[in-house]
């Protein structure tokens, strides 16, 4: 970000690094989810216009998996 009153680029915040491990961890779900879908498109035939569909149905499937792990 650049800072309106020098016209410098300004350094980033540092992150607690909780807030990096929970970002790392939505970032690896959000992979498995995509994954999963893209499985769920292949199997349908790769069929266009289900992304959503398939998308809710890779998180269903995930949740369901770590309930029985």
């Amino acid at each position: 970000m650049i800072d309106p009153k020098t016209n410098i680029r300004s350094k980033p915040s540092p992150q607690p690094e909780s807030s990096i491990k929970e970002k790392s961890a939505v970032a690896l779900a959000d992979l498995a989810v995509q994954t999963r879908a893209y499985e769920l498109y292949e199997r349908g035939g790769r069929v266009n216009g289900r992304a959503e569909q398939d998308w809710y149905q890779a998180e269903t499937d995930l949740r369901a998996r770590s309930k029985q792990a």
